[in-house]
């Protein structure tokens, strides 16, 4: 990755920004319950008024998040989980461009 790239430089500063921006979903809905979308199984089920019976059965099928519901477990003030939210985003990013840099290597390097 060549970092002189002007391509690659905003790249970068987009991923920062939105790394800096993540904790504001959470925030703005401090007081109002989940954010849209991040709710468990009995909220889902309350809301479209079915049996979902499968998916609650399927909810616990994956439990090692190194970072579960994108914070530090135990820090639970709107501070805290804002800070556990962005180191959760930059751990998050930093997988995705290994994963990237890994596949990126794989291929290159069959094609000499």
């Amino acid at each position: 990755m060549d970092f002189k790239d002007p391509l690659v430089k905003k790249f970068l500063y987009l991923i920062i920004a939105m790394i800096i921006l993540c904790p504001l979903g959470i925030l703005l809905v401090w007081n109002y319950g989940d954010a849209w979308g991040e709710w468990d199984v009995n909220d889902v089920a309350e809301k479209v008024h079915a049996n979902i019976q499968g998916m609650e059965e399927l909810s616990g099928i994956w439990s090692y998040a190194i970072l579960p519901d994108y914070d530090i477990p135990g820090w639970d003030d709107p501070v805290r989980a804002s800070i556990g939210y962005i180191i959760s985003a930059i751990v998050g990013v930093a997988l995705c461009l290994g994963a990237f840099y890994g596949l990126t290597k794989i291929v290159y390097s069959n094609r000499t």
